[in-house]
């Protein structure tokens, strides 16, 4: 059964407002995609059908209608169909020519991104419902953030890197693989990132979770507990779970 998040980790979070049409959303949608590939195969992850659609076209949707106006993918693996689907409907792109991880995505969508504060999101999972997108951005403004990192209830299984807050929600550990008793929590694969990061990136390929992120323990790096857990469709038996959440969406 999930863990729900323990009361000193509640987020409290002060009287600002934010209008998400100003703030930016980079999708990382450049992945290869290589555990799905038995399943699907001829296109990249995140255009694989769920619900009778391509899962990226259920997560743009949601960003749309909770009031995001400016969508930028980071694309690679097969970006020509993906420009193809999405060429007149606004989207931005920032191509790879060559992978260059999620950090290294989102350093090549630089030029693209205009607002102080924006958020990134993995391509191949879906939001937890009850996610509070304007509340995220309100909480990360109000600590004067770094970086805000979305975190969910734990899977059962221990095979995964979990994170750890102190009371003040700021990340203790990040990604760690643990067997500690207590209480952690699992990224959701939601990020808030402060332009200031950039100075920080690499030009080469990097992983945002595993070489970025755990450099920034000890500054204005905070977890945004939620309840729920992901959805994503990275292997396939997430794949089949996901199709079965998503069975009765047009």
């Amino acid at each position: 059964m999930a863990q729900k998040p323990p009361t000193h980790n509640k987020v409290v979070v002060g009287n600002l407002s934010s209008n998400l049409s100003d703030v930016d959303v980079v999708i990382l949608a450049g992945g290869l995609g290589k555990r799905l590939r038995s399943l699907v195969s001829d296109r990249p992850k995140v255009l694989a059908e769920v619900g009778q659609r391509p899962f990226l076209d259920i997560l743009i949707n949601y960003l749309r209608n909770t009031g995001f106006s400016r969508i930028i993918l980071s694309i690679g693996y097969l970006k020509d169909q993906i420009k193809e689907r999405y060429a007149n409907q606004g989207i931005l792109f920032a191509e790879e020519e060559t992978p260059l991880g999620t950090g290294g995505g989102i350093k090549n969508a630089q030029e693209l991104i205009r607002s102080k504060n924006f958020f990134v999101m993995n391509g191949d999972s879906w939001i937890p419902s009850g996610v509070n997108m304007n509340m995220i951005h309100n909480f990360h403004k109000d600590k004067k953030a770094l970086a805000t990192v979305v975190l969910s209830s734990p899977r059962i299984q221990k095979d995964y890197g979990v994170v750890f807050l102190d009371k003040e929600n700021l990340i203790s550990h990040f990604n760690e693989k643990s067997k500690e008793e207590g209480t952690h929590f699992l990224n959701a694969g939601i990020y808030l990132l402060n332009q200031e990061l950039f100075s920080r990136m690499s030009q080469t390929p990097f992983s945002l979770e595993s070489d970025f992120f755990p450099s920034l323990i000890g500054e204005a790096f905070y977890g945004f507990p939620i309840e729920g857990e992901v959805v994503d469709i990275g292997t396939p038996e997430r794949y089949v779970e996901a199709q079965q959440k998503f069975s009765g969406d047009k």
